[in-house]
């Protein structure tokens, strides 16, 4: 009798999501986070917007690049939760993509971007920036 029961609760504690794994929405990268400092094709806007559903984090972010006149925009695309905390999204334009990681310290969004020349004729360039939160 003791065995069953010591088999059940161990097929019980296998069962039960562990506290580690469970993830509450929003993020705390959700928002709008803006790089006021930003020089021509760098990042100067972040807007991230997470969701949960059935157990599951949905997380789309929409990045801006100093342009003139006005801000480029890169559009509303599907990121990743990484299995150490960060937000990880491949942003993919017609001459070059952008991979940025995404994780908030604080008051402080750290975005670290991989610039990506598409036709591979320049190398990688990478980048972080700290970009705060719009108020």
């Amino acid at each position: 009798m003791r065995l069953i029961l010591l088999a059940a609760g161990f097929v019980l504690f296998l069962a039960t999501p562990s506290l580690a794994q469970r993830v509450y929405c929003p993020l705390p990268e959700d928002g709008i986070w803006v790089n006021a400092d930003a020089a021509p094709k760098e990042i100067s806007r972040i807007e991230v917007e997470s969701r949960c559903e059935n157990e599951r984090v949905l997380v789309r972010v929409r990045a801006f690049t100093s342009c003139i006149p006005r801000d480029c925009k890169w559009g509303w695309t599907r990121a990743e939760m990484r299995s150490d905390g960060a937000i990880q999204v491949l942003l993919i334009g017609f001459l070059s993509s952008k991979q940025l990681t995404l994780k908030v310290f604080g008051d402080l969004l750290d975005t670290h971007v991989v610039n990506i020349v598409n036709d591979l004729s320049e190398p990688r360039r990478e980048k972080t920036y700290n970009l705060v939160r719009k108020k």
